[in-house]
């Protein structure tokens, strides 16, 4: 503006890892002094998850609690004479990838923007602080503001059902909210204009998707902020092009388009809208199947209220993708959430929230019609 286990030794070990990272917490750590300066950054959420409700297909492992956490680490020289010059890096633990090295790239920053090169996220986000995507324009406040998140899209709520539910959900909870491999994290090279009279915008490029699926993919957005009072209007949008890799999948290239607009009320109300439209690429090639193919598309609408120490939010969401579900996953996605979050101090945040989901015509997948509500809570902690 991130498999089940034995239960106990499960939700001791994330919450011995919270108790130790929450008492070395002091700070944002900064080291050195202009002109070479290095800053860390870390985080850990510990959430767990339980079922309202749910069908057969849609299990929930009761009291299964998970840790994800990272730190974060900018090295960075400040030369008079020219561009700045950096390094960025991201270790991250999480219970299905455990310990993990998950982007390293260097950096030339200064008056004309910001080039990075290295394995990160496609459409530019911040360095420093964990402050909403500058490229998408939902989403839930009251959530986790890094890792495995409650937005759509997020995962989060993904991690806690069984496998087939999960990775059908997985595949349609990200349209609406962001372009489709928005998250990607390949290696690329990726470029930031500064700001401008309110316009900003960023493009970045990958010979090679982290999909399997895909081969290169280009990703760009513009967005535009207008401010008034302590009034603001976030609007614009992004893209995502990859090649599709048809020898082994049999896909359309991948066309992707995100728009949406935020606004931000008194600096305590935020509503968001958004929408994605993939139309019937990554679909099957021509030629193969073409009745089954639809066009695929989802669209969010979130509402945030922040009030001192607490946030309170909620979002609606309705997906589709239709079409060979090999590929395309679920047909139909209507998803809603309501969560509350209450700062304990700076750097300690407790988080809670009720989500629920229908999947509906699964096609060969065999799930017709599954839904499910889950309770999430869970508690942040950042340097």
């Amino acid at each position: 503006m991130l498999p089940a286990q034995d239960n106990k030794r499960s939700a001791f070990a994330p919450g011995l890892a919270l108790f130790f990272f929450i008492s070395v917490a002091n700070a944002q750590v900064s080291i050195g002094e202009s002109p070479v300066e290095l800053v860390v950054e870390g985080y850990a959420n510990v959430t767990t998850g339980f079922a309202a409700d749910e069908t057969a297909n849609t299990t929930v492992d009761d009291g299964h609690t998970r840790l994800d956490a990272a730190l974060r680490a900018l090295l960075r020289w400040s030369n008079d004479h020219g561009p700045d010059v950096g390094l960025r890096a991201v270790v991250e633990y999480s219970p299905e990838l455990e310990l993990e090295f998950a982007e390293a790239s260097v950096l030339v920053f200064g008056g004309h923007g910001r080039l990075e090169i290295g394995d990160r996220q496609g459409l530019p986000d911040v360095l420093l602080g964990y402050a909403p995507n500058n490229f998408t324009f939902t989403g839930a406040e009251f959530g986790p503001a890094s890792g495995p998140s409650l937005d759509p899209g997020g995962g989060l709520q993904a991690a806690f059902l069984g496998s087939a539910v999960s990775a059908q959900l997985r595949e349609l909870a990200g349209l609406g909210f962001a372009a489709t491999l928005s998250d990607d994290r390949s290696t690329k090279a990726l470029y930031v204009a500064p700001k401008a009279r309110g316009w900003l915008a960023g493009v970045s490029y990958s010979p090679e998707a982290d999909d399997s699926r895909f081969g290169e993919l280009a990703q760009a957005g513009l967005t535009h902020d207008t401010y008034w009072g302590e009034n603001v209007l976030h609007v614009g949008g992004s893209y995502s092009f990859a090649r599709a890799n048809v020898r082994a999948t049999g896909l359309r290239d991948l066309h992707s388009v995100n728009v949406g607009a935020t606004y931000v009320w008194d600096y305590d109300w935020m509503l968001g809208a958004s929408i994605t439209y993939d139309g019937s690429s990554a679909t099957l090639a021509p030629g193969a199947n073409e009745s089954s193919i639809s066009d695929a598309w989802g669209t969010v609408i979130s509402l945030n209220y922040n009030a001192g120490p607490w946030t309170a939010g909620a979002y609606l969401q309705r997906a589709t993708r239709e079409g060979d579900s090999e590929f395309r996953g679920n047909d139909t996605l209507t998803a809603a959430e309501a969560g509350l979050s209450y700062r304990l101090s700076t750097r300690i945040r407790l988080y809670g929230a009720w989500y629920y989901f229908r999947l509906e015509d699964e096609g060969d997948s065999g799930l017709r019609s599954e839904h499910g509500n889950l309770v999430l809570l869970g508690v942040r902690a950042t340097l």
